[in-house]
């Protein structure tokens, strides 16, 4: 058998839809320059901007087929630009990571906003084609702990659930490892299936 992942949406639908409304909160105003980068290096699509005069007003990235995403997830270009009080014709243009950098803001604030705004996003969104995603990470992870398992029949389980996790004896039956997000969506749970 091979590791089980369920998402936030499959299990969650309440906390995936308040994981999006705190990401709207954040990153459509203000913070979108770091959900743009966090999006641009997870999918490698480029960055668009919303030029307003000589101001990027706002920010998203666009699939190779000319979808916009931003934090609210799959934008038209017309609504991109309606919280921002623009009116057409919409200037959008690809801008770089540098061309976004905050003046007075360091690296390491700059790349936390970034790498939180990307485990957000994979929580959100885990069907997009994401490089390296955790999810991809955690389930890989968990195959090769499943194959271990299997070789010294020891399982990892709870004894009760929320108890600390311990190493049994196998029982025969495991059908391998399922892992599940976390009410944040940020990392998941492991547990065993059984055939």
């Amino acid at each position: 058998m091979t590791t089980v992942i369920r998402t936030l949406l499959e299990d969650d639908r309440e906390g995936h839809n308040i994981l999006h409304e705190i990401c709207m909160g954040i990153y459509l105003d203000g913070e979108c320059y770091a959900f743009a980068i966090a999006l641009h290096r997870g999918l490698g699509w480029p960055i668009i901007g919303l030029i307003n005069g000589d101001i990027i007003r706002h920010t998203a990235v666009q699939s190779p087929d000319g979808i916009l995403h931003d934090a609210r997830g799959v934008i038209s270009k017309n609504e991109f630009a309606a919280p921002f009080d623009i009116v057409p014709p919409h200037n959008l243009v690809e801008v770089s990571e540098e061309k976004l950098l905050r003046d007075g803001e360091t690296n390491e604030i700059r790349e936390a906003s970034i790498q939180m705004a990307r485990k957000i996003a994979e929580a959100i969104w885990p069907k997009l084609p994401w490089k390296e995603s955790l999810a991809s990470k955690v389930s890989a992870f968990a195959d090769e702990l499943e194959i271990l398992c299997k070789k010294h029949r020891i399982w990892i389980r709870a004894s009760f659930p929320a108890t600390a996790p311990i190493l049994a004896p196998s029982m025969d039956d495991e059908g391998g490892y399922i892992l599940k997000p976390t009410a944040d969506g940020l990392s998941f749970t492991i547990g065993r299936y059984f055939r």
